[in-house]
């Protein structure tokens, strides 16, 4: 929005864009003490505020309600004398943005103008019911001194509270994203590892012929964990994590494309020693994979972790890319081969 403002005042400003959309100046009041200058813009319901405020120079512009309604605004001059930042604030409020800038210390004194420019402009106005001058009376600066340092304590007091309450707000949001990562983590983690605890089980128990049986023992729980995953593409996507999306996308739709497309719509794959081989190598990876971003996301280094999931897994990796290339290969020219028979087979009744 910044960028924004920035390309329409330098467009109002050439020759021949008179007719283009400007940026309207503000209406500023204005009023002084010896010790701080007091500025309110005449602007409602402020949108997209920025404020650049230095020794010598003061940028506003937004979005709001001003003299010319709902317009962007913007204003930029240089002050009369320096003036010190550390002690000066600002806060925008509904109905207009105050401005409580301290002079410099040693050089409390009235100014005789706000800007350095002596041509005073329209859109500057004098606040008269904050106004002072050097006839005012001890007593009446003393007050408005008074009210001054209440007005100072009260901004830093709204500004403490602010600042706290937006870091809860960030803690909040910070827990439940932590929370929701290692249930979601955990979950896959433990699912895939009873996949993995299943298949070896039943390899070590009736050996080969656990091929037969890898699918329907494991088929479901792996579907639900597929599904599962589409979160890891939606995740980034919603700034859950700070990663890429096109990574997981493929990764995930990759995985379903084979377990959905090849796997489980062509029946008389579900035997195939391939098909026990790719869960199985699925699975271990994921036993390592998950529970790697759980150390992730509570901020915990696990060595063996880290030398799994970037050694063994690698070689896994490379073992599944293998299968996947292999598997492929050998289901599809199974899928060929039972197509062949079946079409002999219409074949020889039709004859």
């Amino acid at each position: 929005m910044s960028s924004m403002f920035g390309e329409i005042s330098a467009v109002a400003c050439e020759p021949g864009n008179s007719s283009m959309a400007t940026v309207f100046k503000p209406i500023i009041r204005w009023a002084q003490s010896k010790e701080r200058l007091f500025l309110t813009i005449e602007l409602s319901d402020v949108q997209y505020p920025t404020v650049e405020l230095t020794s010598k120079r003061l940028v506003f512009q937004g979005f709001g309600h001003g003299a010319r309604g709902e317009q962007p605004y913007h204003v930029d001059f240089n002050f009369y004398r320096p003036v010190d930042i550390q002690a000066s604030s600002h806060k925008v409020l509904e109905r207009y943005v105050e401005f409580s800038i301290a002079k410099l210390a040693g050089e409390h004194q009235f100014w005789p103008r706000l800007l350095a420019d002596e041509q005073k402009p329209a859109w500057l106005k004098i606040n008269f019911d904050r106004w002072q001058t050097e006839d005012t009376s001890g007593s009446e600066r003393e007050e408005q001194a008074e009210i001054e340092k209440f007005l100072a304590a009260s901004d830093a007091r709204e500004l403490e509270l602010e600042n706290q309450i937006n870091k809860s707000k960030e803690e909040i949001i910070g827990f439940m994203k932590m929370f929701y990562l290692i249930v979601y983590n955990a979950m896959q983690g433990g699912l895939y590892l009873y996949i993995t605890i299943v298949l070896l089980f039943r390899l070590s128990l009736h050996g080969t012929e656990a091929f037969t049986e890898g699918y329907d023992a494991v088929s479901d729980i792996l579907a639900s964990c597929q599904l599962a995953a589409f979160l890891e593409v939606i995740n980034p996507l919603m700034g859950v994590v700070k990663t890429g999306v096109m990574a997981p996308f493929i990764q995930v739709f990759g995985r379903n494309m084979v377990l959905f497309l090849i796997v489980v719509a062509h029946k008389e794959l579900h035997k195939q020693a391939a098909v026990f081989g790719l869960f199985l190598v699925w699975s271990l990876i994921e036993v390592v994979r998950y529970p790697f971003y759980i150390s992730q996301v509570v901020n915990k280094r696990i060595e063996p972790l880290i030398w799994l999931r970037y050694t063994i897994f690698s070689w896994f990796l490379r073992v599944y890319l293998i299968m996947m290339i292999a598997g492929g290969w050998y289901m599809m020219k199974h899928m060929y081969i039972l197509r062949q028979r079946r079409y002999g087979r219409r074949k020889r009744k039709m004859r």
